[in-house]
């Protein structure tokens, strides 16, 4: 039965042969051993590139083929055991454990093998604490040491996220920052995506390349509660401002147009006896004085009040603009508030009444 699945497998579709051999204990339980091996052969499956085989897989193909020899069935339907344990390469592993069982610390140093080569294509070192943390770390691994082998398979990706100048990983490796401005090449199988940016969650996620094909990718990140209310704080000032500062705008608007208007009324024509004009006409013709008015003195305080009022029209140009720039910038790149309100820490004060058979209870917690 098993040789008969096998070899429907390499029928199915011709693979690169690869074989997990069982990786060699030192100081560490032989199934923390096994269990680490058959980890990485899970992970190569997955990759469906290589026809993987364990050295448990092995061991059985061999205990079905003496039983097919000592039946003596040589010409019983099913692969031979050459063809089902043929590979061209090997994976080998030692795992080391030290100091205290409880709390050891694991070495796991995986080597990729052409056959026939005693030379190593690649390895890879794992140094972990605990069990949990070891396993956790060899799917990763896995596909660092085979990476070689699958360079001829390539497809890309791209990533995109809710936040600008977020580090982009491929397998612990960085690629570039959001938004990425190029396709990232990546061989085919799959990776670990992680992106990360200083006070938001990191998000780790696995993602399966395909040869050949754009893979796409959109990861949203959550700010933690204190980043939330550190920008929310930020952003709320920044909008502040930028408001006082369309106030400013709108008031040298306001001065500008109320300047011209003074400025204007005052200077007047020579019809209106309370207009610089006039006065000024009455000078020229050598009319110094008209009853209790005297003209010369008239004139000049009027010109002192245009002077004023066309300084403060200036004025106020020069604060329209200051203050309409300001608060163009500051609404255009200032963060805008509200963008993290569901993600700030909730606190305040929260009372309750509660009846109880002699009355009723007020209890409160903040």
């Amino acid at each position: 039965m098993i040789s008969a699945v096998l070899m429907f497998v390499l029928a199915a579709e011709p693979q690169p042969g690869l074989a997990v051999m069982d990786f060699a204990t030192e100081g560490a339980p032989p199934e923390i051993g096994a269990a680490t091996a058959g980890l990485v052969a899970h992970e190569l499956e997955r990759l469906q590139l290589f026809h993987v085989t364990t050295a448990e897989t092995t061991r059985v193909i061999l205990g079905v083929e003496r039983q097919r020899q000592l039946m003596g069935c040589e010409t019983c339907s099913g692969a031979s055991l050459s063809e089902l344990t043929t590979f061209e390469y090997l994976i080998t592993g030692k795992l080391t454990r030290s100091g205290n069982p409880k709390d050891a610390n694991y070495n796991l140093l995986l080597t990729l093998l052409k056959t026939g080569s005693a030379s190593p294509l690649s390895s890879v070192r794992v140094q972990a604490r605990g069990e949990e943390k070891l396993l956790q770390e060899v799917p990763n691994a896995t596909l660092k040491l085979v990476g070689k082998l699958l360079d001829g398979r390539r497809g890309a990706l791209v990533v995109s996220s809710s936040e600008t100048g977020a580090a982009v990983k491929i397998d612990d490796t960085q690629v570039g920052t959001t938004p990425l401005q190029a396709r990232v090449p990546v061989a085919a199988g799959p990776h670990l995506l992680s992106v990360e940016k200083e006070g938001f969650t990191q998000v780790q996620k696995e993602v399966r390349i395909s040869a050949d094909q754009v893979t796409d990718e959109f990861v949203r990140l959550v700010p933690s509660p204190d980043m939330a209310e550190a920008y929310e704080a930020r952003a709320s000032r920044t909008r502040a401002i930028a408001w006082v500062a369309t106030g400013v705008a709108v008031a040298g608007v306001a001065a500008f147009v109320t300047g011209n208007v003074v400025a204007t009324s005052s200077y007047g024509d020579v019809g209106n006896p309370k207009s610089f004009a006039y006065h000024r006409n009455q000078l020229a013709m050598g009319i110094e004085q008209s009853g209790e008015v005297n003209h010369r003195s008239e004139a000049g305080r009027l010109k002192a009040e245009i002077e004023l009022m066309q300084t403060v029209s200036w004025i106020g140009v020069g604060a329209a603009a200051a203050g309409g720039i300001a608060a163009t910038v500051l609404f255009i790149v200032g963060d805008p508030p509200g963008k993290y309100e569901a993600y700030r820490g909730k606190t305040g004060v929260v009372m309750q009444l509660s009846p109880t058979p002699g009355g009723a209870v007020l209890t409160g917690s903040f």
